[in-house]
């Protein structure tokens, strides 16, 4: 192949030392390639087109911009990597710069150093305000300039609607006077612009956090069948709460265990709840395996306790009562109702009234509703079976809670708790020494001296008794004189 090239002043080969000039190809955008003398040390001239750049995989010409944010949906470019760090920690949530005084954290340091002449005196401001009687001083001229400008009159904020001339030196008056003059009455400064959204708030970042709940992405089931499989579009929801409502509906916690054969619960703390019924039963399937067995004398097997013996660490403190609970709260409630005689659950139709709720549902289903779907009366909640657990045999404690209440039994304990605890005072009935003189009257002597069972709250209630069974007529400052001595005296 022919060439025109042609060398001025050596020939290609290996450089001589004593040489101070060497023939340079230079290619030019045309076909034809031209020669030049320069410098080994002598810098290049700058090109006056720029080259492409790879940013992020991808060449872009025509910038300085290297260092691009990798984050999903954000196109944002710095010339140094420094700034590219910076905004990272907007996506992060990073806010590594500290306030020693008030400990509020930011993203940058020039935030934090901003920050930290909020806590410096006034006086220590370079900048002063120069017009007459005004002491304002400023950190930055620009803050010093705006100042200026509002002493001249500036109101660089123009209403925007139309037909409006307002103007304003502040952009928050602005925000004040489109509420009152151009927005429905109660609308607040920071207005939603979401379509259809006619929602307002007092702060922009209550407004920047509502505007999270129009992202219909914004939340997504990670659970079971909804994790995405061959490409499927994942679902998503706009709030936690349509969220959370899914979970419980699409994927409720259920039991795996062999016997409860994928029973559901309405939450996970159910779940846990009857877990541990589990696993009660198999400590104690493995003690009665473990033990040598009694000799029953051909006695029939004692049922088992429902819920298992088991942990039951709370025990009932009532006179002939053994029983013992899992936990503080079945404790109370035994002794509310047995003990106590609390009937907290009254049905609506004929007015008998129950110690729990779940007895209460079953005489319900039993007595005054019509079965019209077929279904077991077995089918309830995990809640109200796990509340069923909270006594042994519930039916046989509310017949022997009316026997109580028939005999008095349950009056006598419940007043013997008050006055363990000195929430009550007993009658004093027959022992009354001193209490016929100086303003008491007797209209008989009673034929029943025995110990008076009656305990009472209040004063007032133990004098309408004494004067209405014992018939002892005192007047309340004498009554209460005497009780006090007595209070004394003990």
């Amino acid at each position: 192949m022919e060439s025109s090239l042609t060398l001025t002043t050596t020939v290609l080969g290996k450089r001589a030392r004593s040489k101070s000039h060497v023939g340079v190809i230079h290619l030019a955008s045309g076909s034809e390639p031209s020669y030049s003398e320069q410098s080994d040390f002598e810098p290049p001239k700058p090109s006056t087109s720029s080259r492409p750049v790879l940013i992020n995989g991808k060449l872009v010409a025509n910038t300085k911009r290297r260092y691009q944010c990798t984050h999903p949906g954000c196109d944002k470019a710095y010339t140094k990597p420094s700034r590219l760090e910076e905004h990272e920690r907007a996506h992060t949530g990073e806010r590594p710069f500290v306030c020693e005084t008030c400990q509020k954290t930011y993203l940058r340091e020039t935030h934090l150093q901003a920050h930290v002449r909020s806590h410096q005196p006034e006086s220590s401001r370079p900048l002063a305000c120069e017009y007459k009687d005004c002491q304002k001083r400023f950190w930055t001229s620009q803050h010093l300039k705006v100042h200026q400008d509002w002493h001249k009159g500036a109101k660089p904020f123009a209403c925007t609607e139309e037909g409006c001339d307002e103007a304003f030196s502040k952009h928050n008056h602005l925000r004040a006077h489109i509420c009152d003059a151009h927005a429905p009455p109660g609308t607040k400064p920071y207005r939603c612009d979401h379509e259809g959204c006619a929602k307002s708030f007092d702060t922009n970042q209550h407004l920047k956090t509502h505007k999270k709940t129009h992202n219909t992405k914004r939340y997504t089931c990670v659970q079971g069948t909804c994790l995405v499989q061959s490409g499927d579009e994942p679902k998503y929801f706009p709030t936690w709460t349509a969220l959370q409502h899914h979970i419980r509906t699409a994927h409720p916690p259920s039991c795996n265990h062999p016997s409860c054969n994928g029973r559901v619960f309405a939450s996970h703390k159910g779940l846990r709840s009857h877990q541990k019924l589990h696993d009660q039963r198999d400590v104690e399937q493995e003690l009665r395996d473990t033990l040598p067995l009694e000799d029953t004398d051909d006695r029939p097997a004692k049922k088992p306790r429902r819920g298992g013996d088991l942990g039951r660490d709370w025990k009932c403190e009532f006179d002939d009562c053994d029983k013992g609970f899992k936990s503080k709260k079945a404790l109370t409630t035994h002794q509310n109702v047995t003990h106590m005689g609390k009937r907290d659950f009254v049905c609506s139709d004929c007015n008998k009234a129950f110690g729990y709720k779940h007895l209460l549902q079953r005489h319900t289903a039993k007595i005054h509703s019509v079965p019209s779907d077929g279904r077991d009366e077995s089918e309830h909640s995990g809640k109200d079976r796990e509340a069923s657990e909270s006594s042994d045999d519930e039916e046989e404690e509310d017949f022997a809670q009316q026997i109580d209440l028939i005999t008095g039994k349950a009056y006598a304990d419940q007043s013997k708790a008050k006055l363990d605890r000195a929430a009550a005072f007993s009658c004093p009935f027959p022992d009354l020494e001193g209490l016929n003189e100086n303003g008491a009257s007797s209209g008989g002597s009673s034929p029943k001296r025995r110990k008076c069972d009656y305990a009472f709250s209040r004063l007032y209630d133990l004098r309408r008794h004494l004067q209405a069974v014992h018939e002892v007529d005192v007047t309340k400052e004498r009554l209460q004189a005497w009780m006090d001595g007595r209070a004394t005296k003990a």
